[in-house]
Protein backbone atom coordinates (compact mmCIF):
# COMPACT_ATOMS: atom_id res chain seq x y z
CA UNK A 1 0.00 0.00 0.00
CA UNK A 2 1.32 3.47 -0.94
CA UNK A 3 1.42 5.94 1.93
CA UNK A 4 -1.29 8.57 2.11
CA UNK A 5 0.12 12.10 2.11
CA UNK A 6 -1.33 14.49 4.66
CA UNK A 7 -0.95 18.26 4.38
CA UNK A 8 -1.33 19.91 7.80
CA UNK A 9 -3.04 23.31 7.89
CA UNK A 10 -2.73 25.54 10.95
CA UNK A 11 -5.38 28.13 10.02
CA UNK A 12 -6.08 30.93 12.50
CA UNK A 13 -9.48 31.61 10.91
CA UNK A 14 -11.72 29.82 8.40
CA UNK A 15 -10.90 32.28 5.59
CA UNK A 16 -7.29 31.05 5.63
CA UNK A 17 -8.49 27.54 4.76
CA UNK A 18 -10.49 28.50 1.67
CA UNK A 19 -7.63 28.12 -0.80
CA UNK A 20 -6.06 24.91 0.62
CA UNK A 21 -9.48 23.22 0.82
CA UNK A 22 -10.50 24.07 -2.74
CA UNK A 23 -7.03 23.76 -4.26
CA UNK A 24 -5.04 21.42 -2.00
CA UNK A 25 -1.27 21.28 -2.30
CA UNK A 26 0.17 18.98 -4.95
CA UNK A 27 -0.38 15.29 -4.43
CA UNK A 28 -1.97 15.54 -0.98
CA UNK A 29 -4.45 12.78 -0.18
CA UNK A 30 -5.82 14.49 2.96
CA UNK A 31 -5.87 17.97 4.43
CA UNK A 32 -5.48 17.94 8.20
CA UNK A 33 -7.38 20.81 9.79
CA UNK A 34 -5.81 21.62 13.14
CA UNK A 35 -8.74 23.03 15.10
CA UNK A 36 -6.42 23.95 17.97
CA UNK A 37 -4.81 26.61 15.73
CA UNK A 38 -8.07 28.56 15.41
CA UNK A 39 -8.03 32.00 16.94
CA UNK A 40 -11.60 31.41 18.17
CA UNK A 41 -11.88 27.65 18.76
CA UNK A 42 -15.60 27.28 19.29
CA UNK A 43 -18.28 25.10 17.62
CA UNK A 44 -19.58 27.96 15.44
CA UNK A 45 -16.10 28.62 14.00
CA UNK A 46 -15.49 24.90 13.44
CA UNK A 47 -18.84 24.62 11.62
CA UNK A 48 -17.93 27.57 9.41
CA UNK A 49 -14.58 25.98 8.66
CA UNK A 50 -16.00 22.56 7.76
CA UNK A 51 -18.75 24.04 5.58
CA UNK A 52 -16.23 25.60 3.20
CA UNK A 53 -16.17 24.02 -0.28
CA UNK A 54 -13.49 21.38 -0.52
CA UNK A 55 -12.02 19.02 -3.07
CA UNK A 56 -10.07 16.83 -0.66
CA UNK A 57 -10.93 14.60 2.32
CA UNK A 58 -10.16 16.23 5.68
CA UNK A 59 -8.79 15.03 8.98
CA UNK A 60 -9.96 17.04 12.00
CA UNK A 61 -7.44 17.26 14.82
CA UNK A 62 -7.56 19.30 18.02
CA UNK A 63 -4.49 18.79 20.11
CA UNK A 64 -4.23 20.05 23.68
CA UNK A 65 -1.20 21.92 24.96
CA UNK A 66 -0.29 18.86 26.99
CA UNK A 67 -0.21 16.88 23.72
CA UNK A 68 2.04 19.38 21.94
CA UNK A 69 -0.86 21.37 20.49
CA UNK A 70 -2.33 24.83 21.13
CA UNK A 71 -5.77 24.20 22.65
CA UNK A 72 -5.87 25.54 26.21
CA UNK A 73 -9.51 24.84 27.05
CA UNK A 74 -10.98 21.88 28.87
CA UNK A 75 -10.90 18.36 27.51
CA UNK A 76 -14.69 18.36 27.24
CA UNK A 77 -14.65 21.51 25.08
CA UNK A 78 -11.92 20.09 22.89
CA UNK A 79 -13.85 16.88 22.27
CA UNK A 80 -16.94 18.97 21.55
CA UNK A 81 -15.03 20.69 18.72
CA UNK A 82 -14.13 17.31 17.23
CA UNK A 83 -17.74 16.15 17.52
CA UNK A 84 -18.84 19.30 15.68
CA UNK A 85 -16.26 18.70 12.95
CA UNK A 86 -17.51 15.13 12.51
CA UNK A 87 -21.14 16.22 12.29
CA UNK A 88 -20.12 18.80 9.65
CA UNK A 89 -18.59 16.09 7.49
CA UNK A 90 -14.96 15.61 8.54
CA UNK A 91 -13.79 12.33 7.02
CA UNK A 92 -11.40 11.41 9.86
CA UNK A 93 -10.98 12.40 13.48
CA UNK A 94 -7.48 12.20 14.94
CA UNK A 95 -7.76 11.31 18.63
CA UNK A 96 -5.20 10.51 21.26
CA UNK A 97 -5.19 6.80 22.03
CA UNK A 98 -6.73 7.26 25.47
CA UNK A 99 -9.60 9.40 24.14
CA UNK A 100 -11.14 7.07 21.56
CA UNK A 101 -13.81 5.92 24.00
CA UNK A 102 -14.73 9.51 24.88
CA UNK A 103 -16.41 9.97 21.49
CA UNK A 104 -19.10 7.31 20.98
CA UNK A 105 -19.27 5.27 17.81
CA UNK A 106 -22.42 7.18 16.85
CA UNK A 107 -20.25 10.23 16.13
CA UNK A 108 -19.51 9.98 12.39
CA UNK A 109 -16.09 9.83 10.78
CA UNK A 110 -13.28 7.30 10.68
CA UNK A 111 -10.75 7.37 13.52
CA UNK A 112 -6.99 7.77 13.70
CA UNK A 113 -5.65 6.59 17.06
CA UNK A 114 -2.58 8.66 17.98
CA UNK A 115 0.04 8.89 20.65
CA UNK A 116 2.64 11.67 20.72
CA UNK A 117 5.71 11.17 22.88
CA UNK A 118 8.04 13.97 23.97
CA UNK A 119 11.04 11.64 24.29
CA UNK A 120 12.27 8.30 23.01
CA UNK A 121 11.34 5.44 25.34
CA UNK A 122 11.95 1.68 25.41
CA UNK A 123 9.24 -0.90 24.73
CA UNK A 124 7.74 1.07 21.86
CA UNK A 125 6.49 -2.13 20.24
CA UNK A 126 4.06 -2.82 23.09
CA UNK A 127 2.74 0.75 22.91
CA UNK A 128 2.30 0.56 19.13
CA UNK A 129 0.48 -2.78 19.40
CA UNK A 130 -1.89 -1.32 21.96
CA UNK A 131 -2.69 1.61 19.64
CA UNK A 132 -3.21 -0.73 16.69
CA UNK A 133 -5.66 -2.86 18.67
CA UNK A 134 -7.98 0.08 19.36
CA UNK A 135 -9.91 -0.62 16.15
CA UNK A 136 -9.21 2.72 14.45
CA UNK A 137 -8.73 2.94 10.68
CA UNK A 138 -5.13 3.99 11.24
CA UNK A 139 -2.76 4.00 14.19
CA UNK A 140 -0.10 6.66 14.62
CA UNK A 141 2.85 6.94 17.01
CA UNK A 142 5.00 10.08 16.94
CA UNK A 143 8.39 9.65 18.63
CA UNK A 144 11.53 11.84 18.72
CA UNK A 145 14.62 10.37 17.08
CA UNK A 146 17.82 12.16 18.01
CA UNK A 147 20.45 9.69 16.78
CA UNK A 148 20.79 7.00 14.09
CA UNK A 149 20.22 4.17 16.57
CA UNK A 150 16.85 5.58 17.61
CA UNK A 151 15.91 6.20 13.99
CA UNK A 152 16.81 2.62 13.09
CA UNK A 153 14.58 1.31 15.89
CA UNK A 154 11.66 3.44 14.69
CA UNK A 155 12.07 2.16 11.13
CA UNK A 156 12.12 -1.43 12.35
CA UNK A 157 8.97 -0.69 14.34
CA UNK A 158 7.30 0.64 11.21
CA UNK A 159 8.12 -2.60 9.39
CA UNK A 160 6.69 -4.57 12.28
CA UNK A 161 3.43 -2.59 12.41
CA UNK A 162 2.55 -2.70 8.71
CA UNK A 163 0.65 -0.49 6.32
CA UNK A 164 -2.28 0.56 8.53
CA UNK A 165 0.10 2.22 10.98
CA UNK A 166 2.36 5.27 10.85
CA UNK A 167 5.45 5.65 12.99
CA UNK A 168 6.16 9.38 12.70
CA UNK A 169 9.70 10.39 13.68
CA UNK A 170 10.08 13.85 15.21
CA UNK A 171 13.19 15.60 16.48
CA UNK A 172 16.37 16.34 14.50
CA UNK A 173 15.97 13.29 12.25
CA UNK A 174 12.30 13.92 11.49
CA UNK A 175 12.60 14.62 7.77
CA UNK A 176 14.90 11.70 7.03
CA UNK A 177 12.79 9.41 9.19
CA UNK A 178 9.55 10.27 7.42
CA UNK A 179 11.02 9.68 3.97
CA UNK A 180 12.73 6.46 5.05
CA UNK A 181 9.56 5.31 6.80
CA UNK A 182 7.75 5.32 3.46
CA UNK A 183 10.03 2.51 2.29
CA UNK A 184 9.05 0.50 5.40
CA UNK A 185 5.31 0.80 4.75
CA UNK A 186 4.16 3.88 6.70
CA UNK A 187 0.43 4.48 6.27
CA UNK A 188 0.60 8.27 6.56
CA UNK A 189 3.21 10.94 5.85
CA UNK A 190 2.66 14.47 7.17
CA UNK A 191 3.93 17.82 5.89
CA UNK A 192 3.00 21.43 6.67
CA UNK A 193 0.99 23.50 4.18
CA UNK A 194 2.80 26.61 5.40
CA UNK A 195 6.50 26.27 6.26
CA UNK A 196 6.30 29.12 8.77
CA UNK A 197 3.39 27.53 10.64
CA UNK A 198 3.90 23.75 10.94
CA UNK A 199 1.81 21.41 13.04
CA UNK A 200 4.95 20.50 15.00
CA UNK A 201 8.30 22.32 15.16
CA UNK A 202 9.98 19.40 13.36
CA UNK A 203 7.33 18.95 10.67
CA UNK A 204 8.77 19.37 7.16
CA UNK A 205 6.88 21.41 4.61
CA UNK A 206 4.59 19.53 2.26
CA UNK A 207 6.12 21.36 -0.70
CA UNK A 208 9.59 20.20 0.34
CA UNK A 209 8.44 16.59 0.66
CA UNK A 210 6.78 16.67 -2.72
CA UNK A 211 9.33 18.65 -4.76
CA UNK A 212 12.52 17.10 -3.39
CA UNK A 213 11.57 13.62 -2.17
CA UNK A 214 8.55 12.58 -4.31
CA UNK A 215 7.09 10.44 -1.51
CA UNK A 216 4.48 8.71 -3.68
CA UNK A 217 7.27 7.03 -5.61
CA UNK A 218 9.19 5.57 -2.65
CA UNK A 219 8.98 1.76 -2.82
CA UNK A 220 10.16 -1.19 -0.72
CA UNK A 221 13.13 -1.49 -3.10
CA UNK A 222 14.26 2.14 -2.63
CA UNK A 223 17.79 2.63 -1.30
CA UNK A 224 19.11 5.66 0.55
CA UNK A 225 21.99 8.10 0.58
CA UNK A 226 22.49 10.75 3.25
CA UNK A 227 24.30 13.97 3.99
CA UNK A 228 25.58 14.09 7.57
CA UNK A 229 26.80 16.97 9.71
CA UNK A 230 25.51 19.70 12.01
CA UNK A 231 23.79 21.98 11.14
CA UNK A 232 22.32 20.24 8.11
CA UNK A 233 18.99 21.88 7.30
CA UNK A 234 20.58 24.31 4.83
CA UNK A 235 22.22 21.56 2.75
CA UNK A 236 21.52 21.50 -0.99
CA UNK A 237 22.66 17.89 -1.30
CA UNK A 238 19.15 16.35 -1.09
CA UNK A 239 17.78 18.71 -3.75
CA UNK A 240 20.70 18.08 -6.13
CA UNK A 241 21.10 14.34 -5.73
CA UNK A 242 17.38 13.53 -5.70
CA UNK A 243 16.99 15.45 -8.97
CA UNK A 244 19.89 13.47 -10.43
CA UNK A 245 18.38 10.20 -9.19
CA UNK A 246 15.08 11.04 -10.89
CA UNK A 247 16.80 12.05 -14.11
CA UNK A 248 18.77 8.79 -14.24
CA UNK A 249 15.92 6.53 -13.12
CA UNK A 250 17.75 5.56 -9.93
CA UNK A 251 15.49 4.07 -7.26
CA UNK A 252 17.02 5.98 -4.36
CA UNK A 253 16.44 8.94 -2.07
CA UNK A 254 18.96 11.32 -0.53
CA UNK A 255 18.10 12.47 3.02
CA UNK A 256 19.63 14.81 5.64
CA UNK A 257 20.88 13.30 8.92
CA UNK A 258 21.83 15.85 11.56
CA UNK A 259 24.43 14.04 13.66
CA UNK A 260 27.52 14.89 15.69
CA UNK A 261 29.64 11.90 14.66
CA UNK A 262 30.34 9.59 11.73
CA UNK A 263 30.71 6.36 13.69
CA UNK A 264 27.07 6.24 14.82
CA UNK A 265 25.89 6.52 11.21
CA UNK A 266 28.18 3.79 9.91
CA UNK A 267 27.14 1.48 12.76
CA UNK A 268 23.50 1.66 11.63
CA UNK A 269 24.16 2.08 7.89
CA UNK A 270 23.07 -1.45 6.95
CA UNK A 271 19.77 -1.17 8.83
CA UNK A 272 19.21 2.31 7.39
CA UNK A 273 19.79 0.91 3.87
CA UNK A 274 22.49 3.50 3.16
CA UNK A 275 24.66 3.10 0.06
CA UNK A 276 26.52 6.41 0.15
CA UNK A 277 27.16 9.35 2.46
CA UNK A 278 28.02 12.99 1.83
CA UNK A 279 29.93 14.47 4.76
CA UNK A 280 29.83 18.12 5.72
CA UNK A 281 30.99 20.37 8.56
CA UNK A 282 32.31 19.43 11.10
CA UNK A 283 32.80 15.71 10.34
CA UNK A 284 35.13 15.58 7.32
CA UNK A 285 38.30 14.78 9.22
CA UNK A 286 36.59 12.09 11.32
CA UNK A 287 35.23 10.55 8.11
CA UNK A 288 38.66 9.79 6.68
CA UNK A 289 39.90 8.49 10.03
CA UNK A 290 37.06 6.02 10.48
CA UNK A 291 36.73 4.76 6.89
CA UNK A 292 38.01 1.27 6.08
CA UNK A 293 40.01 2.69 3.17
CA UNK A 294 40.74 6.04 1.56
CA UNK A 295 41.61 7.13 -1.96
CA UNK A 296 44.68 9.35 -2.44
CA UNK A 297 42.56 12.52 -2.54
CA UNK A 298 41.32 11.89 1.01
CA UNK A 299 44.70 10.69 2.25
CA UNK A 300 46.40 13.80 0.86
CA UNK A 301 43.88 16.18 2.41
CA UNK A 302 43.29 14.31 5.66
CA UNK A 303 39.57 14.80 5.10
CA UNK A 304 36.65 13.22 3.25
CA UNK A 305 33.34 14.62 2.09
CA UNK A 306 32.21 11.35 0.48
CA UNK A 307 31.86 7.81 1.82
CA UNK A 308 30.91 4.95 -0.51
CA UNK A 309 30.23 1.28 0.13
CA UNK A 310 32.74 -1.23 -1.15
CA UNK A 311 33.17 -4.96 -0.61
CA UNK A 312 35.88 -4.12 1.94
CA UNK A 313 33.89 -1.51 3.85
CA UNK A 314 33.34 2.23 3.61
CA UNK A 315 35.80 4.09 1.38
CA UNK A 316 36.67 7.77 1.89
CA UNK A 317 36.89 10.15 -1.05
CA UNK A 318 37.18 13.92 -1.42
CA UNK A 319 35.25 15.68 -4.15
CA UNK A 320 35.93 19.06 -2.49
CA UNK A 321 39.55 18.56 -3.58
CA UNK A 322 38.47 17.64 -7.10
CA UNK A 323 36.24 20.71 -7.29
CA UNK A 324 39.12 22.84 -5.99
CA UNK A 325 41.36 21.44 -8.72
CA UNK A 326 38.69 22.30 -11.28
CA UNK A 327 38.23 25.85 -10.01
CA UNK A 328 41.23 27.44 -8.29
CA UNK A 329 43.99 26.92 -10.90
CA UNK A 330 41.62 28.29 -13.55
CA UNK A 331 40.86 31.39 -11.47
CA UNK A 332 44.56 31.98 -10.86
CA UNK A 333 45.43 31.55 -14.55
CA UNK A 334 42.96 34.28 -15.43
CA UNK A 335 44.32 36.48 -12.63
CA UNK A 336 47.91 36.05 -13.82
CA UNK A 337 47.01 37.21 -17.32
CA UNK A 338 46.07 40.57 -15.81
CA UNK A 339 48.94 40.71 -13.29
CA UNK A 340 51.99 39.50 -15.17
CA UNK A 341 55.06 38.90 -13.08
CA UNK A 342 53.24 38.94 -9.75
CA UNK A 343 52.86 36.01 -7.37
CA UNK A 344 49.27 35.85 -6.08
CA UNK A 345 48.64 36.13 -2.37
CA UNK A 346 46.04 33.66 -1.07
CA UNK A 347 44.18 34.10 2.21
CA UNK A 348 42.50 30.90 3.40
CA UNK A 349 39.82 31.42 6.03
CA UNK A 350 39.20 28.22 7.95
CA UNK A 351 41.11 25.19 9.14
CA UNK A 352 38.68 22.27 8.77
CA UNK A 353 38.24 19.57 6.15
CA UNK A 354 37.09 21.85 3.34
CA UNK A 355 39.98 24.26 3.98
CA UNK A 356 42.43 21.35 3.82
CA UNK A 357 40.97 20.14 0.53
CA UNK A 358 41.20 23.52 -1.18
CA UNK A 359 44.69 24.17 0.11
CA UNK A 360 45.91 20.81 -1.24
CA UNK A 361 44.37 21.65 -4.63
CA UNK A 362 46.87 24.54 -4.76
CA UNK A 363 49.98 22.40 -4.20
CA UNK A 364 51.16 22.88 -7.79
CA UNK A 365 50.58 26.64 -7.83
CA UNK A 366 53.20 29.32 -7.18
CA UNK A 367 51.51 31.32 -4.46
CA UNK A 368 52.01 33.00 -1.12
CA UNK A 369 49.48 31.78 1.44
CA UNK A 370 48.23 32.84 4.83
CA UNK A 371 45.72 30.97 6.99
CA UNK A 372 43.23 32.50 9.39
CA UNK A 373 41.05 30.62 11.85
CA UNK A 374 39.09 31.76 14.87
CA UNK A 375 41.32 29.36 16.80
CA UNK A 376 44.93 30.24 15.97
CA UNK A 377 46.23 26.83 17.03
CA UNK A 378 44.00 25.19 14.42
CA UNK A 379 45.37 27.49 11.75
CA UNK A 380 48.91 26.62 12.82
CA UNK A 381 48.14 22.90 12.71
CA UNK A 382 46.88 23.26 9.13
CA UNK A 383 49.94 25.32 8.17
CA UNK A 384 52.17 22.57 9.51
CA UNK A 385 50.15 19.95 7.61
CA UNK A 386 50.63 21.86 4.34
CA UNK A 387 54.37 22.42 4.73
CA UNK A 388 55.91 21.50 2.35
CA UNK A 389 55.13 22.15 -0.49
CA UNK A 390 53.24 25.24 0.71
CA UNK A 391 54.72 27.37 3.46
CA UNK A 392 51.71 29.23 4.83
CA UNK A 393 51.90 31.90 7.49
CA UNK A 394 49.26 32.22 10.18
CA UNK A 395 47.45 35.52 10.67
CA UNK A 396 45.19 36.49 13.53
CA UNK A 397 43.90 39.72 11.96
CA UNK A 398 42.27 39.32 8.56
CA UNK A 399 42.97 42.90 7.49
CA UNK A 400 46.70 42.40 8.08
CA UNK A 401 46.95 40.22 4.95
CA UNK A 402 45.11 41.74 1.96
CA UNK A 403 45.08 39.04 -0.69
CA UNK A 404 44.42 38.47 -4.37
CA UNK A 405 42.39 35.31 -3.69
CA UNK A 406 40.38 34.99 -0.48
CA UNK A 407 38.70 31.67 0.26
CA UNK A 408 36.00 31.40 2.91
CA UNK A 409 36.08 27.78 4.09
CA UNK A 410 34.37 28.57 7.40
CA UNK A 411 30.67 28.23 8.35
CA UNK A 412 30.36 32.04 8.22
CA UNK A 413 27.33 32.69 6.03
CA UNK A 414 25.53 29.42 6.70
CA UNK A 415 21.96 29.72 8.06
CA UNK A 416 21.78 29.11 11.77
CA UNK A 417 25.47 29.92 12.30
CA UNK A 418 26.59 33.00 14.23
CA UNK A 419 28.15 35.16 11.48
CA UNK A 420 31.24 36.12 13.53
CA UNK A 421 32.20 39.12 11.33
CA UNK A 422 35.79 39.07 12.70
CA UNK A 423 36.90 42.14 10.68
CA UNK A 424 35.66 40.72 7.40
CA UNK A 425 35.74 43.85 5.30
CA UNK A 426 36.70 44.99 1.81
CA UNK A 427 40.20 45.60 3.22
CA UNK A 428 41.02 41.88 3.02
CA UNK A 429 40.95 42.03 -0.81
CA UNK A 430 43.58 43.50 -3.10
CA UNK A 431 42.36 45.44 -6.14
CA UNK A 432 41.17 43.07 -8.84
CA UNK A 433 40.88 40.29 -6.30
CA UNK A 434 39.08 36.97 -6.36
CA UNK A 435 36.78 35.50 -3.74
CA UNK A 436 35.55 31.95 -3.26
CA UNK A 437 32.80 31.36 -0.70
CA UNK A 438 32.09 27.77 0.31
CA UNK A 439 29.16 28.74 2.54
CA UNK A 440 25.71 29.15 1.07
CA UNK A 441 22.20 29.96 2.15
CA UNK A 442 22.73 33.64 2.99
CA UNK A 443 23.32 36.10 0.15
CA UNK A 444 24.06 38.93 2.59
CA UNK A 445 26.75 37.13 4.59
CA UNK A 446 29.62 39.29 5.91
CA UNK A 447 32.04 37.63 3.48
CA UNK A 448 29.91 38.21 0.40
CA UNK A 449 29.17 41.79 1.43
CA UNK A 450 32.89 42.46 1.75
CA UNK A 451 33.67 40.82 -1.60
CA UNK A 452 31.02 42.86 -3.40
CA UNK A 453 32.16 46.09 -1.75
CA UNK A 454 35.74 45.39 -2.87
CA UNK A 455 34.63 44.57 -6.40
CA UNK A 456 36.16 41.10 -6.12
CA UNK A 457 35.10 38.40 -8.54
CA UNK A 458 32.85 36.12 -6.47
CA UNK A 459 32.46 32.37 -6.78
CA UNK A 460 29.49 31.65 -4.54
CA UNK A 461 28.93 28.69 -2.27
CA UNK A 462 26.27 27.41 -4.67
CA UNK A 463 28.73 27.61 -7.58
CA UNK A 464 31.30 25.61 -5.64
CA UNK A 465 28.71 23.16 -4.33
CA UNK A 466 27.61 22.32 -7.87
CA UNK A 467 31.21 21.60 -8.89
CA UNK A 468 31.77 19.14 -6.06
CA UNK A 469 28.25 17.66 -6.19
CA UNK A 470 28.74 16.77 -9.87
CA UNK A 471 31.84 14.79 -8.93
CA UNK A 472 30.09 13.27 -5.94
CA UNK A 473 27.06 12.14 -7.95
CA UNK A 474 29.34 10.43 -10.45
CA UNK A 475 31.07 8.63 -7.58
CA UNK A 476 27.73 7.50 -6.10
CA UNK A 477 26.31 6.35 -9.44
CA UNK A 478 29.63 5.07 -10.84
CA UNK A 479 29.06 6.74 -14.19
CA UNK A 480 29.73 10.00 -16.02
CA UNK A 481 26.66 12.20 -16.08
CA UNK A 482 25.54 14.09 -19.20
CA UNK A 483 25.02 17.88 -19.05
CA UNK A 484 21.22 17.59 -19.19
CA UNK A 485 21.19 15.47 -16.02
CA UNK A 486 23.52 17.83 -14.19
CA UNK A 487 21.34 20.76 -15.27
CA UNK A 488 18.36 19.16 -13.57
CA UNK A 489 20.37 18.89 -10.37
CA UNK A 490 21.53 22.50 -10.66
CA UNK A 491 18.00 23.73 -11.38
CA UNK A 492 16.72 21.96 -8.25
CA UNK A 493 19.42 23.63 -6.15
CA UNK A 494 18.74 27.09 -7.54
CA UNK A 495 15.00 26.60 -6.99
CA UNK A 496 15.67 25.67 -3.35
CA UNK A 497 18.05 28.63 -2.97
CA UNK A 498 15.42 30.99 -4.38
CA UNK A 499 12.76 29.70 -1.99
Amino acid sequence: MTALLVATLMANRPSEATEPLSRPPGEADFLELRLDALQTPDPATVSKLLRLPRSIPVIATCRAESQGGRFSGSNAKRLDLLRTAAEEGADFLDLEDGELDDLPDAVPGERIASTHLSRFVPRLSALAQRIAQRGAQFGKLAVPASDPSQLMRLLHLQEEMGSQFAVVPTGPLALAGRVMGLQRGAALCYGAVHTENPGHPDQPSFAQLQEIYHPHLVRPSTRFYAVIGKPIGHSHSPAFHNAVFRATGTDARFVPLEVTGVAAVLTEADDLHLDGIAVTHPLKEEAVEIAASALPDSEATGAANTLVRTDLGWQARNTDWKAGCDLLPRLLRNWRRKHEGRIPRVLLMGSGGAARALAVSLFNEEIEMAIWSRTASHAQALADFLSPPLSPTVVTDLESYPADLVINATPIGMPGVDPHPENISAQIFNDGGLSVDLAYGSADSPFQKAAKEAGAHLTTGVDFFLLQAKRQAEVFLQQSLPPEVLKQGADAVRQKEAS
